[in-house]
């Protein structure tokens, strides 16, 4: 709770049980910034590939190798994702340019891209009025300048973990423990949004209260429902 403000009763939202919640932990791409696996997808239609054939490149690249995993954790540079990347698509006879391998899912600096949900930032900023917030995002060094000149960072969040600056990444079981450290709260007091299932599960494993984001009427419930739960004295 913010000094100077007292408690409210706090009441079930989409599932979320507010009077539990004592920080909100929020996803980037995917719930402040919108289309980023959208991109993914438009990117082998864009190159005429059948469905199967870019799903089973999709599959290597993010799950089977690693090779995204690697980049969020820094170890990669995203020239050497591309080149993979690159590599594999001349595999099926399509040639590709440097440039657009780097760019396949576009990038949270640009905004025709990966528009900003304003209204989730409003939401957010009234959250924040009322209890610590703290930013869970799976990205890469080389993205870091564009997204943080996006959103107002330190007026958003109490704290901020890249997987990029600290060497792990969502869904790994270590990242949810040092969100918990850094907020210095157990996981049965943590709410967490995020677009995709896989990085919501361990969170939930660790009592977290979690929401997939759907829709943003859904997720600006729950927001709203925590940001009244406090009233100024």
């Amino acid at each position: 709770m913010r000094p100077g403000s007292t408690s409210r009763r706090g009441v079930t939202v989409h599932g979320i049980d507010t009077g539990r919640v004592r920080a909100a932990v929020f996803d980037l791409g995917g719930v402040f910034l919108a289309n980023s696996v959208q991109n993914v997808h438009r990117f082998g239609e864009s190159l005429g590939l059948p469905g199967p054939v870019w799903a089973a490149l999709r599959q290597a690249l993010f799950l089977d190798a690693g090779w995204w995993d690697r980049l969020e954790r820094a170890e990669i540079s995203l020239d050497a994702f591309a080149e993979e990347l690159r590599r594999r698509l001349a595999g099926h006879g399509i040639a590709v340019s440097r440039e657009s391998a780097r760019d396949f899912m576009g990038a949270p600096g640009e905004p025709d891209r990966m528009p900003l949900r304003q209204e989730i930032v409003d939401a957010a900023l009234a959250v924040r009025a009322v209890m610590p917030t703290l930013l869970l995002t799976n990205n890469i060094v080389e993205w870091r300048e564009g997204w943080r000149a996006r959103i107002a960072v330190d007026d958003l969040f109490d704290h901020v973990i890249d997987s990029s600056e600290v060497g792990m990444r969502k869904p790994e079981e270590r990242i949810y423990a040092l969100t918990e450290r850094t907020l210095n709260l157990p996981g049965e007091a943590l709410f967490f949004v995020d677009d995709l299932g896989m990085n919501l599960k361990p969170a939930r494993a660790r009592g977290w209260q979690t929401l997939k984001y759907v829709e943003t009427a859904q997720v600006l419930d729950v927001l709203g429902a925590l940001a009244g739960r406090f009233s100024r004295d």
